[in-house]
């Protein structure tokens, strides 16, 4: 039976509820809420709105001019240290950005950007993801974040506008990761660090990173290994991750980046959780999952270089990739065996000039999939074969784009990309007959935006369209369980319009802002059978209205506080679900972090505040909204010889707050629950070898 909607008294006294704790924060904490290192297109005290390249637009516009609603934010080498084990701590301060940390490795982190991509049951879809120019996401829209080591990034990108006119399938959003310690151009000295830290739930974490430079050549690496128990039951897990690049300047105008990285896993799955239980006992795993040894073994190995020629005719670049992914996935239904290869090429050229820019590219990519399921014997693939058969997509489009100035400080931008996405399937097993087929997918994604620059501060709007087609395994699991594609699955389109601001009103004062509007045709949505497998299908239209910004305050040189807020609106428009709420994602969210820096000590208190939303598309279910608390403590270290020792310690959750920091959306039985640890502490130490 349907919920009736009182939810409107109940988030209004849940709101009033959490502004009451920010107040109490604010006068316990003054100025509380900050970014990371720096927010939003960082803009030091007294500067104007930088030149700065945006790579997550391939180099359209730079950070000054761009028509898009952005964040960039950048850390250095030899900042103080900080426990960062997680993509959440990474973007948790990013406006319109929406994390869930399930708290173990089974599933990774579920990154929702305006409310695209909040109906990954695992991993990320409807966003674009890069890694040091290398693509993360794979020709059907589907990323895998396994080889991604957070403590490493030094600079964070999120375009939250929708981006497929630059990056095809996929990209309701575009999150552009990089860990280059080292400018173009730049000379740097020699560095190695490392960190090591223990803490609540069996945490356990090795990292050691470094940078060689030799000449106008530099080479980067790092490795790490990280355990944990788990709060949860049955939620132990094992993660080692390495890698490496090196750039090599070749003559005066071109260089080279080659990067390759690789992720090991081995984890237990602790499932989600009725309500009941979750009230009972949070930390408590599904007994089903438990009982067949549900949980996740994957090797994940990417490659990739990118050549970048610097000429009169304008700036060439091309990049090639290759991916390599090996699962071995029990769970409750199936034991799930998956041998990945893929790869792809992209080239662009781009010319810019004082009024005019222009640029033209093209991409193709390859994804070759074997995909084997067994019947699950408690771990372990038993005899029986479910599935068995071949998955090819293959993705190619290109895209032209040109701006101009019809004045002085004003800015147009218009583009326009075709993509195609082939899936083709060899079904090898012939239990219902033969399966095999294939599906056809293309759009036409055009894009127009306009900015007007100021002193310190840049208006813009935009109107873009984002293309998103259903995953493999999205259209392999058919509710008839027959094997082969869905053929009743299709892309969803996204179209969508904003407005916003971004800039400096004063020499102690940043701020990002942006009101946005967008139309989803086609919703991809997810439902759950009672052994836990997720099926997908349409559900119409969505509208997605909302408002989000960020504040970024110097009361003092001592002092940084940072505000972030998103209220919005998802609301389904057609058939069935018609006038009810996008599950998964709340209305409201807030943020914030205060700083200070003192005598080489560096402390931080942090707060998010959470408000209610539903679990599943009928609306019948919640989970309660919350606010969490955070405080860390660091020094930026004491000299031994050639050696700087940095300790830090850090709370987590300090309020033992009993919450559940993410959903299985749409669950069987009401299982939707994923609590969130309790109280946790961690300490370590950071070494950084002086050169």
């Amino acid at each position: 039976m349907r919920r009736v909607r009182t939810y409107g008294l109940h988030r209004m006294m849940c709101t009033i509820s959490s502004v009451r704790c920010w107040l109490a924060a604010a006068c316990l904490f003054p100025g509380i809420v900050v970014a990371q290192d720096t927010l939003s297109v960082s803009v030091l005290p007294g500067q104007a709105l930088p030149e700065l390249t945006v790579e997550a637009v391939r180099g359209t516009a730079n950070a000054a001019s761009a028509p898009y609603a952005l964040a960039v934010e950048t850390n250095t080498p030899d900042a103080l240290p900080r426990s960062v084990l997680s993509m959440e701590r990474v973007l948790r301060s990013l406006p319109g950005a929406w994390i869930n940390d399930r708290g173990h490795f089974a599933l990774g982190e579920r990154i929702s950007v305006r409310g695209m991509g909040a109906r990954a049951p695992f991993g990320v879809r409807g966003m674009q993801v890069v890694l040091d120019g290398i693509p993360l996401t794979m020709p059907d829209g589907q990323t895998v974040l396994d080889v991604v080591e957070s403590s490493v990034l030094l600079r964070t990108e999120l375009l939250r506008s929708p981006a497929s006119l630059f990056w095809g399938n996929g990209s309701g959003a575009v999150l552009f990761l990089s860990s280059a310690a080292v400018p173009e151009g730049v000379r740097s000295a020699p560095r190695l660090r490392a960190q090591a830290l223990a803490g609540s739930f069996g945490q356990r974490r090795i990292l050691m990173d470094g940078l060689l430079p030799f000449g106008a050549h530099s080479v980067q690496f790092y490795a790490s290994n990280h355990t944990q128990s788990g709060y949860r039951a049955y939620s132990s897990g094992i993660r080692r991750r390495a890698g490496a690049s090196a750039r090599f300047r070749i003559g005066s105008s071109s260089h080279i980046r080659i990067l390759t990285a690789l992720g090991l896993q081995d984890t237990e799955h602790p499932g989600s959780l009725t309500r009941e239980q979750f009230k009972a006992n949070p930390s408590m795993a599904r007994p089903a999952f438990e009982e067949a040894r549900a949980g996740k073994k994957s090797l994940h190995a990417q490659a990739g270089a990118a050549f970048e020629r610097e000429a009169d005719f304008g700036t060439l670049r091309i990049t090639g990739y290759g991916v390599r992914r090996q699962l071995d996935n029990p769970l409750s239904f199936a034991y799930i065996d998956l041998d990945r290869k893929a790869g792809g090429m992209r080239a662009a050229l781009r010319r810019d000039r004082e009024r005019i820019r222009w640029g033209v590219g093209a991409d193709g990519a390859l994804q070759h999939d074997i995909r084997k399921n067994f019947n699950n014997a408690r771990g372990v693939p038993g005899e029986k074969i479910q599935l068995n058969q071949v998955e090819n997509v293959s993705s190619a489009g290109a895209f032209a784009y040109a701006g101009f100035q019809p004045v002085q400080n004003m800015q147009v931008l218009a583009g326009l990309r075709y993509g195609t996405v082939r899936f083709e399937m060899d079904d090898r097993l012939f239990t219902n007959g033969d399966q095999s087929g294939s599906r056809l997918f293309s759009s036409w994604s055009p894009m127009l935006g306009v900015s007007w620059r100021g002193n310190g501060w840049l208006l813009f709007a935009n109107y873009g369209t984002a293309f998103e087609t259903p995953t493999t395994t999205e259209l392999v699991n058919r509710p008839d369980l027959t094997g082969g594609f869905n053929p009743s699955l299709d892309p969803q389109i996204a179209r969508g319009v904003e407005v916003g601001l971004r800039g400096a009103p004063s020499a102690h004062l940043f701020v990002d802002a942006a009101i946005f509007s967008m139309n989803v045709d086609g919703r991809l949505i997810s439902f759950e059978n009672e052994l836990g497998r997720d099926f997908f299908r349409n559900a119409g239209k969505n509208t997605h209205r909302g408002i989000e910004g960020a504040v970024q305050w110097f009361p003092h040189p001592r002092w940084e506080a940072v505000f972030v807020a998103a209220v919005s609106r998802f609301v389904f428009r057609e058939a069935d679900l018609n006038g009810n709420l996008l599950p998964g994602v709340p209305e409201q969210r807030f943020f914030g972090r205060v700083r200070t820096d003192r005598r080489g000590f560096r402390v931080t208190v942090e707060a998010e505040a959470v408000s209610e939303y539903f679990t599943n598309d009928v609306n019948t279910a919640v989970n309660d909204g919350y606010v969490v608390f955070d405080a860390s403590l660091g020094h930026e270290g004491f000299a031994a010889g050639s050696v700087r020792i940095a300790p830090f310690v850090e709370v987590r959750n300090m309020l033992n707050t009993r919450y559940s920091g993410s959903v299985s959306i749409n669950a069987f039985g009401g299982r939707y629950y994923e609590p969130a640890p309790g109280r946790a502490f961690l300490a370590g130490l950071q070494l950084h070898i002086l050169p």
